[in-house]
This record gives C-alpha cells, sequence and structure tokens, in this order.
C-alpha cells in the first residue's frame, strides 16, 4: 500500500482589507520539490497550498517513472490532489480533513504569524496619516495537528531563523511534537537552493547549501 504524506506549502494571505493583507514570504518552491520527490517514490500526495504561481505547484507530467510491474515504456500516473487556500484558518481547515489519514506530514507552508482582529469590507483610503491594525495571532498548524499525532505517523517542519537557529528549531521540534525540523534562512526565500540543517531528537546533521530537489530528496529518504 502507497505510503500517504500531506504537504502544506507556500505562503497565507491575511487580509485586512479586500486587497491588502499580511503575510510571509513564500515562493511554494521547496514545497513544489517534496510533492515532486513524493510522488517519484510512489507516494500519494494530498498538497494543500497557498497563494503561489502555477508553476511552483506539482507538475505530474514531469514526475513520471516507469512503473516496475508493467512493461518498459508504460508509466504511472501518479497521485496527486492540490487544494489551493488563502489564510492560515483555511490551511488549517483543509489539513485537519487530511491529516488523519496520512503517514507523513510535512509543514513546509510559510504561514504568517498575525492576522488582522478585524478585516475591513471596505478598502482602506490611502491619505497620507498613519493607521492602526490590530493583530491576532494565526492558528499554530503544527501545533494544532501533531497535538493529536499517531505514534505511526510522522511528521516534519522547517524552521527559518534569521539567529539563533539551533537553539529556536529544536524549541519548534518539541513544542509542535515533530519528528524531524529542517533549518534554513531566509536567503533560500524565493530561490531554487538554500543553506539546510537536519535537526531530530537524535541530533543534527548539516546538508550545507543544497538545491530543493536535493533537499527534498533527503527529507524523504528519511520518512520513506
Amino acid at each position: 500500500m502507497s505510503k500517504r504524506v500531506l504537504i502544506l506549502s507556500g505562503p497565507t494571505h491575511e487580509y485586512f482589507d479586500p486587497v491588502r493583507f499580511i503575510g510571509n514570504a513564500s515562493s511554494g518552491k521547496m514545497g513544489k520539490a517534496l510533492a515532486e520527490e513524493a510522488l517519484k517514490r510512489g507516494m500519494d500526495v494530498e498538497f494543500i497550498s497557498g497563494s503561489v504561481p502555477d508553476t511552483n505547484l506539482p507538475n505530474v507530467d514531469a514526475v513520471s517513472p516507469p512503473h516496475p510491474d508493467r512493461k518498459e515504456n508504460a508509466v504511472r500516473t501518479p497521485r496527486l490532489h492540490i487544494q489551493k487556500i488563502v489564510s492560515a484558518e483555511e490551511m488549517l481547515a483543509a489539513a485537519q480533513e487530511k491529516f488523519a489519514a496520512a503517514d507523513v506530514i510535512i509543514f513546509a507552508a510559510a504561514v504568517a504569524d498575525f492576522q488582522p482582529l478585524e478585516k475591513s469590507a471596505k478598502k482602506f483610503p490611502k491619505t497620507g496619516s498613519n493607521i492602526t491594525i490590530e493583530l491576532k495571532p494565526t492558528p499554530d498548524i503544527a501545533a494544532t495537528l501533531c497535538a493529536n499525532k499517531r505514534k505511526d505517523q510522522i511528521a516534519i517542519g522547517f524552521a527559518l531563523q534569521t539567529h539563533d537557529g539551533e537553539a529556536k528549531a529544536r524549541e519548534k521540534l518539541v513544542a509542535k511534537n515533530l519528528d524531524g525540523i529542517v533549518l534554513n534562512t531566509p536567503a533560500t526565500l524565493g530561490g531554487s537552493s538554500g543553506l539546510f540543517t537536519w535537526i531530530d531528537k537524535l541530533g543534527l546533521e548539516s546538508w550545507g547549501s543544497l538545491n530543493k530537489s536535493e533537499c527534498a530528496k533527503r527529507i524523504l529518504t528519511r520518512v520513506s
């Protein structure tokens, strides 16, 4: 039976009026690389993504390898379901529906940390004066879901840090009940590569500079 992997990818946008939002920077390229690598390994993929270009969504046509149980020129059709969301609350609701059925969960999304306390139905006019927008925390998606994680499920997170990276990543590993976490830096944002470090309860392994496809391979090897 194929393993089922749930991947959360891309940014969330928290709108404070109909056209303006608060959000974290994310291209979705890491999530795309993870999904495509999972498909290559024969996994079933549930992919929940914030707003990214379609080019940064998984490409099924690019990852259909020859099926080992069929003729040499036959291909296997990977099983992939993509669900697009906008906000952190929408991402959490979508993931809650898929979480119980997943064998592996990978939290690669850049979820905004705050959302407006109230959303205006009208666009704020630009008056030249300062405005004040009251914010509240968005739900902690990984912590919420993994609070009920079964022993047979594996959950992997990401920690993008500007300082004290290892210490902060280890705090998240414990607080969110993760099995592993990948530490990276803002230099990875929007790019095809970055500096990555794998951290789990047994220790740390510096992967150094990798393209995101190679990083995805190493992560999926850990959980396969």
